[in-house]
């Protein structure tokens, strides 16, 4: 009789601590509803950074000053760094916020350049020495009309700033001849940005504007390759092609600056 009590009460408190099949459903409910949950949404926002070297001749005239002439200039982008002033060296930056398709920009350029050129008028021989420090500074706004897996393309509203500081001295067989200026001017721009994706971390991306006000006309072109490498960090080379016409009084700068363009994205 004893026996079979003991085994009752045993079967009892074994049956009492051992977890019922609902209750093991219930309690691991809670694990598999928080796998189920779903990503969170990304930011709209996104910001960047993108350093570059453009390695940009320049061909064009430059005039300062009533009792100098115009100084042919042309330094090929193949010898831009023998023309290069490198103190302040040069610096090329590209800054963007972006919320969702709205963007802002900045793209800042300094560039110092050497730039000598023979002249010769008959029987004379002379030399015509042109020493230019430029700041461009494109920046505005932009939104993206068309935005999905395959590209996108983008309306640019801005400006472009220039600054030139420019040095000339004119040298002749009997007497030298030396003038210098700065001028610091803005026109406002329009253009349009493209992107096409390609697969594989590739996109090619184009963008061109024009504008004026200051200027008589500036304009340029921007075509590169791109390739993804990381999420946060995309790699690109290409060519640009920049131009403007300035004048105002004795000063002339009418100048197209062109060569192969390399850089990099930073996103955070």
């Amino acid at each position: 009789m004893r026996k079979a009590i003991g085994a009752a009460v045993t079967a009892a408190m074994l049956w009492a601590f051992t977890p019922s099949e609902a209750g093991a459903q219930e309690t691991s409910a809670p694990a598999s509803t928080a796998t189920s949950q779903k990503a969170p949404v990304p930011s709209p926002w996104s910001f960047s950074v993108s350093p570059y070297l453009w390695t940009a001749g320049m061909k064009g005239k430059v005039a300062v000053g009533s009792n100098l002439p115009a100084i042919d200039v042309d330094v090929a982008f193949k010898d831009i760094f023998k023309n290069i002033d490198w103190f302040p060296p040069p610096t090329m930056v590209v800054g963007e916020v972006r919320y969702d398709r709205f963007a802002a920009f900045s793209d800042f350029i300094f560039l110092g350049l050497e730039a000598d050129h023979s002249v010769t008028k008959g029987p004379i021989a002379a030399s015509a020495e042109a020493d230019l420090d430029t700041i461009v500074w494109t920046f505005g706004g932009s939104y993206r009309f068309i935005d999905n897996k395959f590209g996108s393309a983008g309306l640019l509203l801005g400006g472009r700033l220039w600054n030139v500081d420019a040095k000339g001295k004119f040298a002749g067989p009997f007497a030298g001849r030396q003038a210098s200026g700065n001028k610091t001017w803005v026109d406002a721009i329009v253009g349009l940005n493209t992107r096409i994706n390609l697969g594989g971390g590739f996109a090619l991306e184009g963008e061109a504007d024009v504008g004026g006000g200051a200027s008589k006309v500036d304009w340029q072109l921007l075509g590169t390759l791109q390739y993804q490498a990381e999420e946060w960090l995309t790699l690109q080379a290409g060519y640009r092609y920049l131009s403007v016409d300035f004048s105002d009084g004795n000063f002339l700068y009418d100048v197209a600056l062109s060569g192969p363009i390399i850089g990099a994205t930073l996103r955070f």
